[in-house]
């Protein structure tokens, strides 16, 4: 299978079986309905996967009871230009104070980049050291406008919270997230944000295949 342009960035996570998910979950499944090999007509598959695996977005319905269905949220939340922002210096979490000389009110959309793209994505199996958000910095996002908020890891929130802080905190206030990116080989700046949730009806959020678009492919004009 050929790569991509080089300006077009994948973002996404590979979803397979050895895909690494929230602790408690189902793992995804794939097989096969009908088999060439078993005298089938075509190979048919079957998936199963949680909405939650691998790359995916949450939306307030996520979170709320009743509100905020994906098919309610507008297009706006996944396609647009976008701040990748460097916090790989962030410790245990990102905070406001992080976040400070960042052009915030100049986005709708943020990406943030951590120590998770840089170690924990590289581990075959959960960790509860990743980076999570601090409730503060999604109060910062909600006062600044921002209207989706990515991170590199399965969860926004820390490992064992039973408040979820972060969650309620941006779906309350209709801030969409998209969860499992992966910016290894992403460099701060300005992209044009291609996220593509499933088309879903009435859920809680969607699987996605997320790209970022360098500014050389000429998004201004988009």
């Amino acid at each position: 299978m050929g790569g991509l342009p080089e300006n077009i960035i994948d973002i996404s996570v590979t979803l397979s079986d050895k895909t690494i998910i929230y602790p408690g979950d189902p793992k995804p499944e794939y097989d096969l309905i009908f088999s060439l090999s078993n005298g089938g007509i075509a190979n048919v598959g079957h998936l199963s996967i949680c909405i939650h695996h691998g790359t995916h977005v949450d939306v307030p319905y996520h979170f709320k009871n009743g509100e905020g269905k994906f098919d309610e949220m507008p297009m706006e939340h996944w396609v647009g230009k976008v701040l990748v922002a460097d916090l790989t210096k962030a410790e245990k979490c990102v905070k406001a104070e992080d976040l400070e000389g960042l052009p915030l009110d100049r986005y709708k959309r943020i990406l943030l980049k951590t120590r998770n793209s840089l170690d924990y994505y590289k581990r075959p199996e959960f960790t509860n050291e990743f980076i999570y958000l601090d409730k503060s910095a999604c109060e910062l996002f909600v006062k600044s406008g921002i209207k989706t908020v990515g991170l590199d890891y399965i969860t926004v929130d820390p490992d064992g919270s039973e408040d979820f802080p972060a969650h309620k905190t941006l779906l309350y206030n209709n801030v969409c997230i998209i969860e499992c990116i992966d910016l290894e080989k992403v460099e701060p700046g300005e992209y044009y944000l291609m996220c593509l949730p499933l088309k879903l009806s009435g859920t809680d959020g969607a699987p996605a295949r997320v790209v970022l678009l360098k500014k050389d492919f000429g998004f201004e004009a988009i």
